[in-house]
């Protein structure tokens, strides 16, 4: 829902990739940490979305702080001048654990200013997939189709 509301309210267009759109959301606040400065927790939707239709209503929380969510984050509070470069960043997840990001250099995509960020941490791997190739799958060697991720 968070997602859908997004896209319903804010325009949102990369310079290179103007199809992308929002596809994730993050809510942040204050860190409940003293060694994080923020908190947040990412939601991912799992499929079409229908205000009408609660069971639509579905998705996933990221157990960690997300990097790329947290690369966003520092690029935001930079642009608002609340981040300088050059200074730790530790953004912490919905289960406590916390990222360090730091950005290091302020760049431009397209004709839009931008930072180079850092990021460290700890992730785990929760799974391990196998993929098998039946002889007589004419799309052995794939298929397109309009890739959100560009």
């Amino acid at each position: 829902m968070i997602r859908q509301a997004a896209i319903e309210q804010l325009p949102v267009e990369h310079p290179d990739y103007p199809r992308i759109g929002i596809t994730i959301s993050q809510l942040s606040g204050p860190a409940s940490s003293p060694d994080a400065d923020w908190k947040n927790v990412v939601t991912v939707a799992s499929g079409d979305f229908d205000w009408d239709k609660p069971s639509t209503w579905t998705g996933a929380i990221d157990r960690c702080p997300c990097g790329t969510g947290t690369c966003a984050k520092m690029a935001v509070l930079h642009a608002k001048g609340e981040l300088p470069l050059n200074q730790d960043f530790r953004h912490q997840g919905i289960l406590g654990n916390v990222f360090t990001g730091r950005l290091i250099e302020e760049t431009e995509v397209g004709a839009r200013k931008a930072v180079i960020p850092t990021i460290s941490g700890t992730s785990w791997i929760y799974g391990i997939n196998t993929y098998v190739l039946d002889n007589d799958d004419p799309f052995t060697e794939g298929f397109c189709v309009q890739d959100i991720w560009a």
